[in-house]
């Protein structure tokens, strides 16, 4: 799992599960297309990018023992002036999303936490409880 850290100090936790009797819910905070080191993917290319967020997506999933299946809500925040572009791109966004299509917000905005992004996905899913791995999560359950 990734981890956004500055002088020593956790910003943000990138990942947390509330775990139910039967079900967990998990809340994926919002992924652009940066690698784990922190470079940015796809830099003037809109599917570049949105393939490197759905693979981070996917790996933050992964790690809770979720698919892009159990996704039940996204929020797609689109810089302002290219709405347009993103729409044109958003196939690249099947591939992944691609058996169930999960609630979906796009929200145009000025900029981004890395002014080269022009696009960041959250979301939310919903699994079985039994089917979260325990022993490699104790720090993001609630």
């Amino acid at each position: 799992m990734w981890w956004r850290v500055e002088n020593d100090e956790l910003l943000y936790t990138p990942i947390v599960v509330v775990r139910g009797a039967e079900h967990s819910h998990i809340y994926l905070s919002g992924q652009l297309s940066r690698l784990p080191s922190g470079e940015v993917i796809g830099i003037g290319d809109m599917r570049a990018e949105i393939r490197q967020i759905c693979e981070n997506i996917k790996t933050g999933l992964n790690h809770v023992g979720a698919t892009f299946d159990d996704v039940t809500r996204s929020a797609t925040y689109v810089v302002a002036e290219h709405v347009e572009e993103y729409y044109g791109a958003s196939d690249e966004r099947f591939k992944y999303f691609s058996n169930v299509r999960p609630t979906s917000t796009v929200v145009p905005v000025v900029r981004l936490g890395k002014i080269e992004c022009k696009v960041e996905i959250e979301c939310e899913a919903i699994i079985e409880s039994e089917r979260l791995p325990l022993d490699d999560m104790k720090q993001w359950m609630i």
